[in-house]
């Protein structure tokens, strides 16, 4: 008898294998459709959460590798609308990866993003993501700042994590990276 394929499920694997290759080639680790944020190795976080032209160029080549948008050099060719595209789940993909590296400090609650499929954000971001890419997580009740944090009106909070990234950044990562 022969082999049933799902054609939604083959046509994702295909997709990733895409999107992906190039982060294999950069990273040396293979990722599937089913990769999260939260699987993402230390070294992977800390070279994504710098959020400097190496970091964007990662991201872009993930995006428009699953997006079918080509290289990421092609980038600055991409017409208005996909490149403001691109840039936007960019954006919505560093945070993920700086709330992780918090997430992992012991700073922040668990934030549901972190755990949805790369692949599922990059292709359904404006229909499903969009909304939320200026969220935050709550902070940890354990981190010392929980009591400003818990003063704070529900729109401050969001604000006051963000502006918790770059102390954050400094602690996960190496004392002496440049981190963006």
């Amino acid at each position: 008898m022969g082999r049933v394929l799902f054609l939604d499920e083959c046509r994702r694997k295909i997709v990733a294998r895409k999107g992906f290759d190039s982060w294999h080639r950069r990273f040396g680790i293979r990722f599937d459709e089913n990769a999260t944020v939260r699987i993402l190795d230390a070294s992977v976080i800390r070279f994504l959460a710098r959020g400097n032209e190496d970091a964007s160029c990662a991201f872009y080549e993930l995006i428009m590798g699953i997006k079918g948008l080509g290289h990421a050099a092609r980038f600055h060719f991409l017409d208005g609308r996909s490149k403001m595209c691109v840039t936007d789940i960019t954006l919505f993909l560093l945070d993920l990866v700086r709330f992780e590296a918090m997430f992992r400090l012991g700073w922040i609650e668990d934030y549901r993003s972190l755990k949805v499929p790369l692949l599922d954000i990059i292709e359904d971001f404006q229909d499903k993501f969009a909304e939320s890419r200026h969220t935050a997580p709550v902070l940890a009740t354990a981190h010392p700042l929980y009591k400003e944090y818990a003063a704070q009106f529900d729109m401050d909070r969001h604000a006051f994590i963000r502006r918790l990234i770059p102390e954050a950044m400094k602690v996960f990562c190496d004392p002496g990276d440049d981190i963006g």
